[in-house]
């Protein structure tokens, strides 16, 4: 998710409040304009627009969100909203207070540097199969992954200060955070459609072959054969559309699968072979990496959340 505001820094990035909803300060660039909001008290209807394609995410606070043709949702910290031109959205505060005010940016960027941007992915960095990068005309709600969080804190470190050079790295920044919101949604896309994609996308297809045998040894130059790729471009391309390296993205399918079977019941060791896993140690250190707790801890907190209500 986005830092948080230091306390020390806030005069710098939030002016004096004129409005106790949706107060805007703009830090503008050649090409984009960063618009931070901050809402001191409930409310609920408030309507925003904006004239260029938009980046929203939120910085503290939780809002509910009422966007075109789609259900209301809660929108908080750690996620953001990639959206088009001019589409209107309607958005309730129910939790903000002046003590704890609800806090979001929204990067509205140029429609031309957008563009200029898409051509520049599409020239450079082709997706296999002949698909083209393309700014979604439909919004789009996704997690914030490292590299997007990492892009959007430092573009607005960029924008806020005055520094020498602030120019050319707000665009680099601004490029390279929409690659990043690009890669992420094809990566969504792709994983939650892989099967009825895999007739006609080789990434999905080696996706769906993956999944349907995790226990099983696979070598990326298997792989690489299913995907009729050479190794070096099939992990050029796997690494472009998906993020990650084949082994990466099999050792996290194996992961979310062990953790599927611990809340079915299965002990670690049980979990760990069934999903494909041969080391016991391997997958007790790669569990700890990701989910930042051994395998038992991580059920027992599981348990516990249940116990509270809470579901992850």
């Amino acid at each position: 998710m986005l830092n948080g505001i230091n306390l020390k820094e806030k005069h710098k990035i939030f002016s004096a409040p004129k409005s106790d909803v949706e107060h805007r300060t703009s830090h503008p660039a050649d090409h984009a304009v960063l618009n931070v909001f901050e809402t001191r008290r409930a409310t609920e209807s408030f309507d925003l627009k904006f004239d260029n394609p938009v980046v929203v995410s939120m910085i503290q606070g939780k809002k509910i969100m009422h966007l075109n043709e789609r259900a209301p949702f809660a929108f908080t910290p750690g996620e953001t909203i990639v959206m088009p031109a001019s589409e209107l959205m309607y958005i309730d505060f129910p939790e903000a207070t002046a003590e704890n005010p609800t806090q979001c940016m929204a990067l509205e960027i140029s429609s031309g540097f957008v563009q200029s941007t898409m051509e520049w992915l599409n020239e450079y960095f082709p997706k296999t199969d002949r698909g083209m990068w393309e700014w979604n005309k439909d919004n789009f709600l996704l997690l914030n992954n490292i590299g997007v969080q990492d892009s959007l804190n430092r573009l607005i470190r960029v924008l806020v200060e005055n520094d020498y050079g602030r120019q050319m790295l707000a665009g680099n920044t601004t490029r390279e955070l929409i690659a990043m919101l690009m890669q992420t949604h094809a990566r969504h896309f792709l994983l939650a459609n892989a099967d009825s994609l895999s007739t006609r996308n080789r990434l999905a297809h080696v996706v769906q072959y993956i999944r349907r045998n995790l226990t099983e040894n696979l070598h990326t130059d298997d792989l690489a054969e299913r995907a009729c790729l050479s190794r070096a471009q099939f992990f050029r391309a796997f690494r472009r559309e998906l993020g990650e390296t084949p082994v990466q993205f099999i050792n996290s399918e194996r992961i979310r699968r062990a953790k599927r079977l611990l809340k079915q019941g299965r002990t670690a060791t049980q979990a760990c072979y069934d999903s494909g896993f041969s080391s016991l140690n391997y997958f007790s250190r790669l569990f700890k990496q990701t989910e930042g707790v051994s395998p038992t801890a991580w059920l027992a907190r599981q348990g516990m959340r249940r116990h509270e209500g809470v579901y992850p």
